[in-house]
């Protein structure tokens, strides 16, 4: 009688699990935009994304930011003229290369770093790369729970039964955390 009861629990909690993982959706949480600042080799410096969100701008107190001869990178040097940085204009991904086009201003102190436009590809893959990471993970996640579960009523099956359960909960608790976004 009570290994029923307890059966009856478990699968009611499988049931719940399932029924609130496919219902929940989040929405993400916008971040608030704030600047960084801090110094670096006696540099004091202040970062921040752009007013449209679509680049990076360094501000430096006592320092100044010059494109190289080359025009591959940029550097940063300060008030004694000696280089305390260089920033590359080509960051390599999983995607490709990803083109920054530099825009120095206010007498060399401010940085603006923006994407080229063909980088949105980049961007994209990013993202997608990234959602299949979370959802591997919670397959991961989903097909312990679901295992843990199985081995608890394989155990009220006799014991052997766990060599049924365990796999069929673990393959159900995958399928629901990858499914879940």
């Amino acid at each position: 009688m009570r290994a029923k009861k307890f059966a009856a629990t478990a699968l009611l909690a499988i049931g719940a699990t399932g029924v609130t993982a496919g219902v929940v959706q989040a929405q993400p949480v916008t971040p608030a935009v704030t600047a960084i600042q801090g110094a670096d080799h006696g540099v004091q410096y202040s970062v921040a994304p752009t007013a449209d969100h679509t680049g990076v701008a360094t501000t430096v107190a006592a320092g100044r930011f010059a494109l190289t001869p080359d025009a591959r990178s940029v550097t940063l040097t300060d008030a004694s003229g000696a280089v305390v940085a260089t920033v590359p204009l080509g960051l390599r991904s999983a995607s490709g290369l990803v083109g920054l086009t530099p825009r120095i201003a206010n007498d060399g102190r401010t940085l603006t770093l923006t994407p080229q436009s063909a980088s949105s590809n980049v961007v994209k893959s990013i993202n997608e790369a990234d959602t299949n990471a979370r959802k591997q993970y919670n397959a991961g996640v989903g097909a312990l729970i679901g295992a843990g579960i199985g081995a608890v009523i394989g155990f009220f099956l006799g014991g052997v039964g766990a060599l049924v359960t365990i796999p069929i909960g673990a393959g159900i608790g995958a399928l629901i955390g990858y499914s879940t976004p």
